[in-house]
């Protein structure tokens, strides 16, 4: 799901939103909203993701370190 940073543009107050909460709010704010506030989007990514990716990545260079090894030794 995208999140969203809404932030407001006078008082530097910011406010994350899901998609749905972000269309909710526009539809509240609709008269000054663009002129209040900025939009900008978050990429959230789950902490079981970089744990995954950093062992593909460990175990690929322990990998290639092995293969090198033995390219030396022949």
């Amino acid at each position: 799901m995208q999140h969203f940073k809404i932030v407001n543009i006078h008082t530097n107050k910011e406010i994350n939103l899901n998609y749905t909460e972000l269309q909710d709010f526009m539809r509240i704010n609709r008269k000054d909203f663009f002129y209040n506030y900025t939009i900008q989007r978050i990429q959230k990514t789950n902490i079981l993701k970089n744990i995954i990716a950093f062992l593909i990545v460990s175990c690929g260079s322990i990998a290639l370190l092995m293969l090198g090894s033995i390219l030396d030794k022949i």
